[in-house]
């Protein structure tokens, strides 16, 4: 049984430990209700956003400017995904890679090269050593979130014009609840939907003119794709985190717990020890 010295200096350890990870826990959750709402706000509008392209996606027909059409033949594909900059988060970063590579694998065994692009500090630690090769992606200290979204959309909009890729995704974890997140993949190029509805051969009148108009509006919609992504991920960063920490203070709880039992049971080890030697030398001086 160890001594009571090292029980007590464990048991200050832990009781430290977990005034930190409820501090984060607690920090983690106020952050938590300020993006959970930016979040679930900005989804009516990217929606919406949506629905609208693929309704002119649908109508375009031949006339649909390439970034509407989908290849016939795919040989290559961008996969944007979004990691955290910080850990203790629990499996968030590590559940959304493992899908991604296992998604990377069944792209390549049907003859499909994947361009890997990494948000995120955790993301490039993980891959750097599992995947020989992708692109740390780099927010820079004087670009806003919007800015950062519009120079990425011009550089897989650059790729895909020019046959570098046939088409990419990205790939998150979505927010769900407070304690579920999900990663998923989104189709992020080409604008492309397929189906019939009664309306399809009707077209839409156009201000300013057509091609002007559906060249702004899909970069719109693929910028705001890109923002919301990072909406999405944030808020289930900062859910996972807090969830990963309301646990480490449970478990603190209950290693404070065993190790406080601990040390009764040695304390009232030491006590009897000690009287059976006063016992004992009482009994030698008779």
């Amino acid at each position: 049984m160890q001594s009571l010295k090292i029980i007590r200096r464990r048991i200050h350890s832990v009781r430290n430990t977990q005034k930190v990870t409820k501090a984060m826990k607690l920090v983690a959750a106020a952050r938590l209700r300020r993006a959970q709402r930016t979040a679930l706000a900005a989804r009516s509008y990217t929606g919406e956003l949506f629905e609208m392209i693929k309704r002119i996606s649908r109508r375009a027909g031949p006339m649909a400017p390439p970034i509407m059409r989908r290849r016939k033949e795919i040989k290559n594909l961008d996969v944007l995904v979004f990691t955290s900059d910080r850990g203790l988060c629990g499996g968030f970063n590590e559940n959304l890679l493992i899908t991604v590579l296992d998604g990377i694998e069944q792209h390549i065994s049907h003859g499909i090269g994947v361009n890997l692009f990494v948000i995120g500090k955790k993301g490039w630690l993980y891959l750097k050593k599992r995947y020989p090769s992708f692109e740390k992606i780099v927010c820079l200290n004087d670009e806003s979130g919007r800015a950062f979204a519009e120079r990425l959309t011009d550089m897989f909009i650059q790729r895909f014009l020019t046959n570098i890729s046939d088409g990419a995704f990205l790939a998150l974890n979505r927010f769900y609840s407070a304690s579920q997140q999900k990663a998923v993949f989104w189709n992020f190029l080409p604008l492309h939907w397929r189906g019939f509805t009664p309306d399809r051969l009707l077209d839409y009148l156009y201000e300013p003119e057509r091609d002007q108009m559906r060249a702004a509006l899909t970069r719109h919609v693929l910028v705001r794709s890109i923002e919301q992504a990072m909406l999405e991920s944030k808020a289930a960063e900062l859910a996972a985190r807090m969830i990963a920490m309301d646990s480490a203070t449970k478990n603190a709880q209950e290693m404070i717990s065993s190790l406080t039992l601990e040390y009764h049971k040695a304390r009232q080890s030491a006590i009897t020890a000690e009287l059976l030697d006063i016992v004992g030398g009482a009994e030698a001086l008779k």
